[in-house]
């Protein structure tokens, strides 16, 4: 099992190297006006970005002492604590249930996570149409959260549609996250920055199921954990509303709207006939 999953990532590594732009101008689906444009409004970003903090260059170790940062570094490794929880103990979760052989414990445990694929459409087109980011992600993470306590206090059933709303909340996060620190970040530290919160952010993956393992052993039940998961989704989505910045940091720019074509002067009386009616008579 772990060689085919393994492949598929390798066979797509060689796939992404060879079809994958790396940059605006090697991407051959974009037209060289399309290019001028992005390049431009970039450009302009960058020089609002600067009005904004200045022209110093931008150092990658200070990254660590924005509180901004600090502030990603946190809300992206709370989802990853809940994502990662809710990934490897529900198949655990699910065998509560009773009566299920492995096969139907595999099957319902894909459920959740084909609700979690039509939420993040959903999620996705919702944020773009409003043109705000952090609403739609605080949303996302008190769903997960409710999903994540009523598994605790319903039956074993029921427990199970609880957490498909976990999974429609904690799954879409992510992807809606992403969008509110690279509008933040300066362009001359987007890179390191992301890497920095991504890095950091995935020890969720590495803390989630140890310490869930570790209720789990300790109380005898995954109740305790999931409440774990209840509080720190909560937390995370109040940590969405300290973010700074209600504009560029939250607001998706609108695309400008085409200028409508200069009318036609009038000609004077007498100077000009469509070329329809022919010359003006002599």
């Amino acid at each position: 099992m772990f060689f085919i999953e393994g492949i598929f990532s390798v066979v797509l590594g060689f796939v992404v190297y060879r079809f994958l732009d790396s940059g605006i101008d090697s991407a051959t689906w974009l037209t060289d006006e399309e290019k001028a444009g992005l390049v431009a409004v970039i450009d302009a970003e960058q020089r609002e970005r600067e009005a904004e903090r200045g022209t110093a260059r931008v150092s990658r170790w200070k990254l660590l002492a924005d509180p901004q940062m600090l502030l990603f570094l946190w809300i992206y490794f709370a989802i990853n604590v809940a994502l990662y929880a809710v990934t490897f103990w529900l198949p655990s979760i699910v065998d509560d249930i009773g009566g299920l052989s492995s096969l139907q414990v595999g099957f319902l445990t894909a459920v959740p996570w084909l609700c979690a694929i039509a939420a993040v459409y959903v999620s996705g087109r919702v944020s773009d149409r409003i043109g705000k980011r952090r609403p739609v992600l605080v949303t996302l993470l008190v769903l997960g959260g409710c999903g994540t306590l009523l598994a605790v206090y319903v039956s074993p059933w029921a427990g199970l549609g609880a957490l498909c709303l976990a999974a429609m909340g904690f799954k879409p996060a992510s992807p809606v996250f992403w969008t509110i620190p690279q509008s933040y970040l300066d362009a001359r530290a987007a890179a390191p920055g992301i890497a920095l919160i991504n890095s950091i952010g995935n020890l969720g993956g590495f803390v989630a199921p140890t310490a869930f393992g570790l209720i789990e052993d300790a109380t005898g039940s995954t109740r305790a954990g999931l409440v774990g998961l209840t509080v720190v989704g909560f937390l995370a989505a109040l940590s969405v509303l300290l973010v700074r910045g209600g504009g560029r940091n939250d607001r998706v720019r609108a695309r400008p709207a085409k200028e409508p074509a200069a009318p036609a002067p009038e000609a004077a009386p007498g100077t000009a006939r469509s070329a329809l009616e022919g010359p003006a008579p002599a």
